[in-house]
Order: structure tokens, then C-alpha cells, then sequence
């Protein structure tokens, strides 16, 4: 089983190192962001911070790698108690045992009565080196029993059949057995009944584990490595701008210098001063681009430590420790790229000093003229997005095609959750699996809604200055969003961890009015109130037609697979190709349609102004209504991208999530 779990990738470092000493780690002991240290050396960190606080004990203290706070057990514990609280890394000292080294070596529970006797075997379970009758006595104890034993000269069992029990971060005493899919979290049995009681996809690891699809999972060696190489190059890159920043400065000295001795009576005072304040730029800009050389080398220390654990535990490890070890390490490389995606990654680049006419500055302004700093955007904080991106997306994809082999012209709709809004909404998308972002026109806003519980309620609203309009992602991920406001777009970058934040990127002025929007695979389409356009990702239009809207505002939806876009004239379905050549249309004798949306199939799903959506087989084939439980009428519909979940707008000041059966 271990053999099948292999990747096709070169074994690096076959130790596992403590991120302090550098050596081989001993007594392993790891903090809630599963970075494991010495024993030792972790209490000597905690001594070492109390000293520099000056305080008897800390209440908290950053993680040596990736800076995370962590809180103290408790508010008067010395160094040495909170380093013994912490748990200890059974699965690093189950992978750590050497059959060579143990020759020698003493039974551990010997050792505690003050006996030196022998060891010759190792308890996985007890993660501990035993002699043949401490052996015995497990073997007639009750609790004692199930535990496996191997021998130390039996190399291969010894390696093999890793099995640990994960402790809970959170409650002392337990371990983790359930895995709660809504909220992506390992859980113990209290844990679950605390805070997942509700949640609608909660199942053993044991079960899921087994379930999960080799192909499915985000955490590779192959990719940590490739990550791995990246992060040395733009540490290269950081190298090679210390060194041309020096230069520069050194040239520009050299080339002051030569012109001041010119005039030296008149310019040694403010030869001085200007020297000093350049000296202050370049010292910042120097120390800035240390500060985030030093972040991606923090992060590389904790891709180097997961690739090694991933691929120890693919050798060595259980299909469910595979799993546990693999969402462990996406959840540590994302908390620690999160931790840098808040640096300022713009960094100064070189130096420009355009002016030397020192004379005739120092008789015109008695100054010179400040040297110009060049800054740039580093590509840094790209390719930590791109990264995390990774990581998130492979899951959107993966859940898609699950959902994307239903008979999609049979399914039902669950009823999920509801909200009453004090205004009428007309545009409206998912930016996670808990998450709807609602454009509101009165006042002017963008709000954001949790649908967790089975009523939704306002968690975040962002004012804008005038009345927003269609909402699309504007790539794989759902947290970059476009909105249009008419005549711009301003795209938004939204993150949502303890709290929601919207920042807003950048803005693209539009040539021509538009209000729907959508992205298709490599384009984007949009509709206002008189025309239909299809453009470039940057919204140049590239082609236009005629299309007046039905009902208070317009609307069009794009394909998942394909550039094809879909929307309503004269109650009639239309599908538009990329090149503006109509694919089919298929006529509505009945109803009122406004918004619609394509399913993962390419069926289309239209409000119709009542209880009931109605559905279009892909190429104007049969069609049937979807009962919508909690809707009046029916405005538009918007489909989470991995077809799980759909959000229906209704045009009684209302809203529906509905799980998609």
C-alpha cells in the first residue's frame, strides 16, 4: 500500500529537522501550526522571549517559523511547563525509529522504575522502546492489548503501517476522528458536538480518507518542490537587487563626491545632510527587501518540512494518515502565506538620480535635488496568490466534476437557507461555500451574506459611491470578483477569515455602458440596457448587437466550459458563440423570463417570475420546471461554481440557497 502512494520525486532530506538547531529533531513537539521543534530547544525559544519582554512569563508567543501567535497554556506557566504542555509528534517519532540506533538503547518504562533493562521491540501504539516483558505485560492488560508491537531487527514492519492518533489542538485528551467537509476541519468528539452538530457533511476520516481520490489531492511532493524552486529564485532575485542597489549607490556616491569637491566651501554642509538622507532611503530600502527576503525564507523552511513529511507518510503511513497529514500541511502552507500576503511587497528596485547640477541647485533652492527611488511590484506576492490559489481552486474543480456527472435535467432543489432584503436585488454571487455577495442599490452598496444557518443574515457591507450591477469572478478563484458600476468596472480582491475584507485592485473604464456581466472561458460578456457585447478580459468590446432587456434590468450568464452566452429576447432563449453567431434559440410561449444561468451540462435555468425555474435542455431540447421552495417570483439564479449550491433571487425583497440534489 505504501509502495502506491509514492510520487515519482527525489528524496531531499530523509531527517527530520528541527527548525532551530538545524539537527536531527529529539523529543519532537509541535504548536498549533503543526511546526515541530526539540523539546529543548522550544523552551529555550519561550526563555529567550520572557527575557526580551521582561516579563515572569509571556502570555504569548510567534512561532520561530511562520510567526503565528500562540497563547500560553496558561497565565503564570514558567518556559518549561508550557514546553511540556505542548503535544508531542508521535507520527515524527514513529518515522524516527532506526532499528541500528535502538540496539543499545534502554526500555523506556524500565527506565522510569530505575532499571536499565535491554530494549528489543517498539510499540507503535505507545510510541516507545520496550523489553520482552514489559512486552509481556501488554499482552494480559486489557487496555493494553490491541496495541502493535513489532520487533526492533524487523527493519520492514518496523517502517511500515504508520498509525497515530492525532490529539485535538483544542481539547485535551481527545483525538481528532470525524472531518467536518462544510467547514474543512479535523475534529474530535467534543469539537463535533459543539460546533458541528449542523453541519450537513460530516463523516469519519477513516471513511473519507478512503474515499478520497489520489488525483484529488492539492498537497504533492511534485508541488511543494516546484513551489520550493520558486521561492529559491526569487530569493536569487533578491541577491542580484542587494547587489545592483550597492552598486548604484556606490556610483552615485562616487559621481557626488567629484562634482562637491568643486564647490567644497560652499556645498559641505548640505553634501552632509543630503548623504544622510539618502542613506536613510537606501537603509529602508535595503531593510525592506530583507524583512521580505526573510518571509520567503521562513516559508521555504516550512515547504522543505512538509515535503519531507509528505513524502516520509506516503512511504510509510495509512491511507488515513495520508489524508490527515496532507490536509495538515495545505492548512499550514495557507496560514503561513496568508501571514505574508499582509507585508508590503512593493520593493525599490534601483536608483535614479537625474539632476547633478549641484551648483545651480545649492545657489537656486540651498538643497540638492533627492535621488528618485525606483520601486516596483514584487512578483513575490503573485506567486504566493498563485500558489494558494492552487491549493483552493484543485478542490472547486474536483467537487465540479463530481457534480457535473448528475442527470442534471432530473435534479431537485433542497431549500438551505432565506433572507428578507429591504430592497429589491437583481445581481447576486457565491465567493465560497458559506458566502453570497449581493449588489444593493439602495443605498449603494455591496453586501455580503453568511448562509450557514438556515437564515442568512448581512455579516459585511462595503458602501459604494454610486449603485453597483452585474457581479463575475474574474479567474478559477471565487475571491476575486469584477463589478459593474455602468461606466467602470472595479475589480475586487475579498478575503474572509475572522473577519470579511474588500480591497479593490484596480479599474477599467468602459467605452460603452454595461450593467450584466459574465466570464466565460477566456472572454467576457455583458448586456445594458439596449446592446449585447462580448470583449476581452481588460473589456474592450469586440463585438455588439441590439438587445433591449425585459424586466427592470438585464441579465446574461456564460458557460462554465465553453464561451457560449445565454440571454432573453422577446421570450425567447438565445445562445451566442464567441464569434457572435447565434448556436439555437428556443422560444417561452409562457411566463416572465429575466435571469438565467447554464448548469454544468450547458441545460439553462431561467426565473420565470414565479415558484418554479424553468429548465432548458442543452440545444433547445425538452424543458421542465424546478419547484423552488420559499420563492414568490423569481428573478434571477445564480449557480455556485462546483454546482453544488444555488442562489435565486426573488423579486418580493428576498433570497434562496438551495443545495442542488
Amino acid at each position: 500500500m505504501a509502495e502506491s502512494k509514492q510520487e515519482d520525486l527525489p528524496r531531499t532530506d530523509d531527517k527530520f529537522r528541527c527548525p532551530i538547531c538545524l539537527e536531527e529533531v529529539r523529543n519532537p513537539k509541535y504548536l498549533p501550526c503543526y511546526h515541530t521543534f526539540c523539546k529543548s530547544c522550544i523552551q529555550t525559544y519561550i526563555s529567550s522571549t520572557v527575557a526580551c519582554r521582561g516579563d515572569n512569563s509571556p502570555d504569548t508567543i510567534q512561532c520561530p517559523v511562520c510567526r503565528k501567535s500562540i497563547q500560553a497554556p496558561s497565565d503564570d506557566a514558567s518556559s518549561e511547563e508550557w514546553a511540556c504542555s505542548l503535544p508531542e509528534d508521535k507520527l515524527i517519532l514513529s518515522m524516527s525509529i532506526d532499528s541500528d540506533q535502538s540496539e543499545n538503547q534502554y526500555c523506556m518504562f524500565c527506565q522510569r522504575n530505575n532499571k536499565t533493562v535491554q530494549a528489543k521491540h517498539w510499540c507503535k501504539t505507545c510510541t516507545a522502546i520496550i523489553c520482552d516483558d514489559c512486552k509481556f505485560v501488554h499482552s494480559y492488560v486489557p487496555i493494553l492489548e490491541s496495541h502493535r508491537i513489532v520487533s526492533l531487527s524487523d527493519v520492514e514492519d518496523l517502517k511500515t503501517n504508520i498509525e497515530i492518533d492525532e490529539p485535538c489542538l483544542v481539547h485535551m485528551g481527545k483525538y481528532v476522528e470525524v472531518f467536518c467537509q462544510d467547514h474543512d476541519q479535523l475534529c474530535c468528539t467534543i469539537c463535533f458536538a459543539t460546533k458541528h452538530r449542523t453541519c450537513k457533511t460530516v463523516e469519519s476520516i477513516d471513511g473519507v480518507s478512503l474515499e478520497k481520490d489520489e488525483s484529488s489531492n492539492k498537497v504533492t511532493p511534485k508541488c511543494l518542490k516546484d513551489f520550493l524552486k520558486k521561492l529559491d529564485a526569487l530569493q536569487e532575485e533578491y541577491k542580484d537587487m542587494l547587489a545592483n542597489l550597492n552598486t548604484k549607490k556606490q556610483e552615485i556616491f562616487t559621481h557626488t563626491e567629484t562634482k562637491v569637491e568643486e564647490i567644497k566651501s560652499l556645498l559641505d554642509r548640505v553634501n552632509n545632510q543630503w548623504m544622510k538622507q539618502f542613506e536613510q532611503k537606501h537603509s529602508d530600502a535595503v531593510g525592506h527587501i530583507e524583512i521580505t527576503s526573510d518571509g520567503v525564507k521562513r516559508l521555504a523552511t516550512t515547504i522543505q518540512g512538509a515535503n519531507t513529511l509528505l513524502q516520509r507518510v506516503l512511504e510509510n503511513g495509512t491511507t488515513r494518515q495520508v489524508f490527515i497529514t496532507r490536509h495538515k500541511i495545505r492548512h499550514q502552507i495557507l496560514d503561513h502565506v496568508n501571514c505574508l500576503c499582509d507585508l508590503n511587497w512593493d520593493v525599490v528596485h534601483n536608483y535614479n538620480q537625474p539632476d547633478t547640477d549641484f551648483l545651480r541647485q545649492i545657489l537656486e533652492d540651498q538643497n540638492f535635488q533627492n535621488v528618485e527611488v525606483l520601486e516596483k511590484s514584487d512578483t513575490t506576492f503573485d506567486t504566493l496568490k498563485e500558489f494558494a490559489s492552487k491549493l483552493n481552486s484543485n478542490d472547486i474543480l474536483r467537487k465540479r466534476e463530481i457534480m457535473a456527472q448528475k442527470d442534471w435535467m432530473s435534479v431537485r432543489f433542497e431549500k438551505l437557507s432565506e433572507s428578507n432584503l429591504t430592497t429589491h436585488v437583481y445581481y447576486g454571487l457565491f465567493i465560497d461555500d458559506t458566502k453570497v455577495l449581493l449588489s444593493i442599490k439602495n443605498p449603494p452598496s455591496l453586501q455580503i451574506y453568511d448562509i450557514t444557518d438556515s437564515i442568512a443574515r448581512c455579516v459585511f457591507t462595503y458602501p459604494c459611491s454610486t449603485t453597483p450591477f452585474g457581479l463575475c469572478y474574474s479567474g478559477e478563484s471565487m475571491n476575486k470578483v469584477f463589478v459593474s458600476f455602468v461606466t467602470h468596472v472595479d475589480h475586487y480582491q475579498i478575503e474572509i477569515s475572522d473577519s470579511v475584507m474588500l480591497k479593490k485592485m484596480e479599474t477599467f473604464q468602459l467605452k460603452r455602458s454595461m450593467k450584466a456581466i459574465s466570464r466565460g472561458s477566456t472572454l467576457i460578456f455583458s448586456r445594458s440596457d439596449s446592446e449585447r457585447m462580448i470583449c476581452t478580459p481588460d473589456f474592450s468590446v469586440k463585438h455588439t448587437s441590439n438587445c433591449s432587456r425585459a424586466g427592470n434590468e438585464p441579465f446574461i450568464s456564460s458557460s462554465f466550459h465553453s464561451n457560449h452566452h445565454a440571454i432573453i429576447k422577446d421570450k425567447e432563449v438565445v445562445v451566442v458563440d464567441q464569434y457572435n453567431e447565434n448556436v439555437y434559440k428556443k422560444a417561452l410561449p409562457t411566463g416572465l423570463p429575466r435571469g438565467l444561468a447554464f448548469d454544468l451540462q450547458d441545460n439553462i435555468l431561467i426565473s420565470m417570475m414565479g415558484d418554479k425555474l424553468r429548465q432548458i435542455r442543452r440545444g433547445g431540447g425538452e424543458s421542465r420546471d424546478i419547484d423552488l421552495p420559499g420563492i414568490t417570483q423569481s428573478y434571477n439564479v445564480v449557480l455556485h461554481p462546483t454546482g453544488e449550491k444555488v442562489v435565486v433571487l426573488d423579486f418580493s425583497n428576498k433570497f434562496c440557497i438551495y443545495k442542488v440534489l
